[in-house]
Order: C-alpha cells, then sequence, then structure tokens
C-alpha cells in the first residue's frame, strides 16, 4: 500500500506512537481524521505491519487522554465554553439538544458520543463544565473509545487493501450504525430502569 497522505505518512512512521498523538490531538479538536486513521490501522493490522493489541492500546489510550484533556478545560473554563468554544463546533439548536440530553442522560451520552463528530469533542467540554465526577467519565469514555477504536479497526481489517477507495461510505455506515445500536441498548436500559420492578 502506498500511502501519500502527509499525516498518514507521520503515524505510520512513528507507528504506535504517533497513533496515540494523533489521536490525542483529534479528540481535543485538531482536525486530523481520526477514523480514517483508525480504518488505515485496521489495514495495516491485516497485512501484519502494526500489532492488533499495541495498535488498539494506541489508540484507546490516545483517545482517552484527548478526551481527559478536554474534559478538564471544561471544568477549568466552566459553562463560559457553552457560548465560546463548544458554540463554534455546534450550531445553538444542536449545542442546546446536546446540553439537555447530557443532563437527562449523563454518562451513556459519552458512548454514543464518539460515533458523531462535533459531539464527540463537545461532549468531554460539557461534562467538565458541569463538574461530574471525573472517575466516572474516566469509566465511560474508557468503554466509549475501546468501542469506537474497534468498529473502526474492524472495518479496516475487512476492507483489506481496497479501505481507501470505500471508506468514507463505510465509516458513516459503521458509525450511524453503532450509534443506532447504542441508542436503542441505551433506550431499552432507561426503560427498563422506569419500569415497576415485580414481585414473584
Amino acid at each position: 500500500m502506498s500511502i501519500t497522505d502527509p499525516l498518514l505518512s507521520l503515524v505510520f512512521e512513528y507507528s504506535y506512537a504517533g497513533l496515540f498523538l494523533a489521536m490525542s490531538l483529534g479528540i481535543v479538536g485538531v482536525p486530523f481524521p481520526d477514523e480514517l486513521l483508525l480504518t488505515a490501522s485496521g489495514y495495516m493490522i491485516s497485512q501484519g505491519s502494526m500489532n492488533l493489541f499495541l495498535t488498539m492500546s494506541a489508540a484507546i489510550c490516545g483517545s482517552v487522554t484527548g478526551m481527559s484533556i478536554s474534559y478538564w478545560v471544561g471544568r477549568k473554563v466552566g459553562k463560559r465554553l457553552f457560548g465560546g468554544f463548544i458554540g463554534r463546533l455546534l450550531r445553538a439548536d444542536r449545542l442546546e439538544r446536546l446540553i439537555t440530553r447530557l443532563e437527562n442522560w449523563g454518562e451513556p451520552l459519552l458512548l454514543v458520543g464518539f460515533f458523531v463528530p462535533g459531539v464527540r469533542h463537545a461532549t468531554a467540554l460539557l461534562y467538565g463544565a458541569s463538574r461530574r465526577p471525573y472517575g466516572t467519565f474516566l469509566l465511560y469514555t474508557s468503554i466509549g473509545a475501546l468501542l469506537w477504536t474497534s468498529v473502526f479497526l474492524l472495518v479496516g481489517t475487512l476492507l483489506g487493501e481496497h479501505w481507501r477507495e470505500i471508506t468514507g461510505t463505510v465509516n458513516q455506515d459503521a458509525a450511524i450504525a453503532a450509534a443506532a445500536f447504542l441508542l436503542i441498548g441505551l433506550a431499552w436500559l432507561a426503560w427498563k430502569r422506569k419500569m415497576p420492578s415485580r414481585k414473584w
């Protein structure tokens, strides 16, 4: 495979350290193609050029690091973010819905947010600004990072050498499918919580 994209070349030149750094910066908000990097990494795994465990570790740790940075920035700056940086990431109506959902759904939104660009960057900032516990944030962020990276690494592995040709369509479809699956599961859990427990 000939990797001509300068960013991809940089990542694969520095291997796992490059992937860790790129994922960290991409989550913080630097315009890196996160899904493209993960898909390309999946292809490299299928070719034996990268190790599955080390690649997943670098991607997950990078994602969690980026989310943690955003969390602490949000916690430090507070709700001034709502009309500032986050306001530039999302339209006002979408931001208002996200704030409402964060209040209603709390931590599970962190899982779904990974699969939605823009929302992925904003959830950690909003979570920090609302001063929710970092330990809980770290737990759900780690689970979300595991799910998110696994989906796109798998896509790259299955696509093989055709990963670059159809990666945009497949990435979008995979993200929508994964997010829909998570939303259905979370809705079911919320419904079960509200249902009165039966005594037999």
